[in-house]
């Protein structure tokens, strides 16, 4: 449990890391999108060299899975590319709360009615104070930038 939640936090501060990187990257491009196509294409030749060398272990094509469950790069793209235009505006504090709190909420849209087969898990009392919390923060980090 200690294990899976310290590399949930670790992978938080790597989308902190890489937002930072692709908006600067965009900023000497002068093109968010294009900045986007090169956070893509980097991450397709390491991740396609981690399969190919056997990280993570055997595997099998996906290319039977429904046609649906290949829609996880294009939410990816679309994060990476929305990011590069907000982050210039909020800030990377800002807009990486605001990212988490979407994350929260979608998560638990999907956990409480149990969409895209995942088990249902009924929202309780501690998820709505994370989720008011966390909003709080993202309004405070705002605020500050817009300063």
């Amino acid at each position: 449990m200690v294990a899976a939640l310290l590399g949930t936090l670790g992978a938080g501060l790597g989308l902190s890391v890489g937002l930072a990187f692709n908006v600067r990257l965009a900023a000497h491009a002068r093109h968010a999108v294009l900045a986007s196509l090169v956070n893509f294409a980097v991450g397709f030749a390491l991740t396609g060299l981690l399969a190919l060398l056997g990280v993570g272990g055997l595997a099998s094509a996906p290319f039977e899975a429904p046609l649906w469950m290949f829609l996880g790069g294009a939410v990816g793209a679309g994060y990476v590319t929305a990011t590069l235009f907000t982050a210039r505006a909020l800030g990377v504090a800002a807009s990486t709360a605001g990212v988490t709190l979407g994350q929260i909420l979608g998560a638990r849209l999907i956990d409480a009615f149990g969409l895209l087969g995942q088990s249902v898990r009924a929202v309780s009392i501690p998820d709505m104070i994370g989720a008011a919390l966390l909003l709080g923060a993202v309004v405070l980090l705002a605020r500050e930038r817009s300063r």
